[in-house]
């Protein structure tokens, strides 16, 4: 009998262990962002809805970085730029949201801004925060300039984002607006894509992404990297190694 019992303990000890890592999963280093880089990005996009911390911390970090994705991202093209935004001062967040909720993104951009404000009360070393938007995550990223208050300083990068917003009926509370990034502790960066290059947008009657934004930084992407032409998805690494450089 008592061996019998310590069976079941050991298995229930090890089920529990098992929870624990996968509740943690994935670490940033094992993804692979070679061969291996669909079935990384299936485990970033499968990640519940929020924001997930992609590696161990050392408390003694002074940046966040977090990566906020588009619509139907399969979560590859993440895989790279996380890896490469990393450093040993930064804390590399992952955070995936449900992009059918395409009415609505408001209560997102709240949702995300609680989340990133409890990590800086969990963390008192942190004194800047690195928010990377790609496409419709432009959008989400883009409605913290205005709503920022934490006396950590800003850096929100927009990347190949629809900011003229979206054409979906919305009601007054639910309405995108463009920031006025006013803030003194807010840098606001918009990363276009060549039109004409972006098969997300080079369809429709106008550029979505030419917006005046007070304050902010445009910077036009050339039309190749790395021997490839730079669109919508492959400008998430161009920017990545921009932001390393930093």
């Amino acid at each position: 009998m008592k061996r019998r019992l310590s069976l079941i303990c050991a298995l229930v000890l090890v089920c529990a262990t098992t929870k624990a890592e996968e509740g943690t999963f994935p670490w940033l280093d094992s993804l692979d962002a070679g061969d291996g880089v669909k079935e990384s990005g299936r485990q970033l996009i499968d990640l519940p809805f929020g924001l997930h911390l992609l590696e161990k911390p050392h408390s003694n970090e002074t940046e966040f970085v977090v990566g906020v994705h588009g619509m139907r991202s399969a979560g590859y093209e993440w895989v790279y730029p996380l890896q490469t935004m990393d450093s040993e001062s930064r804390l590399t967040y992952f955070y995936n949201w449900d992009a059918g909720s395409l009415r609505c993104l408001v209560p997102v951009a709240t949702d995300l801004l609680e989340a990133i404000g409890g990590r800086i009360d969990e963390n008192p070393t942190i004194e800047s925060v690195i928010l990377v938007g790609h496409s419709l995550g432009g959008l989400v990223v883009s409605q913290l300039a205005d709503e920022w208050t934490s006396d950590a300083r800003l850096d929100i990068h927009t990347i190949a984002s629809p900011l003229a917003g979206l054409n979906a009926e919305t009601s007054d509370e639910c309405r995108q607006v463009l920031p006025r990034n006013e803030s003194a502790k807010v840098r606001f960066f918009q990363w276009r894509t060549r039109f004409e290059l972006d098969n997300a947008f080079n369809r429709l009657d106008s550029n979505p992404m030419e917006v005046e934004i007070p304050h902010s930084v445009v910077v036009t992407l050339p039309e190749t990297y790395r021997n490839r032409r730079l669109g919508h998805n492959w400008s998430v690494s161009y920017v990545a190694e921009q932001i390393a450089e930093k």
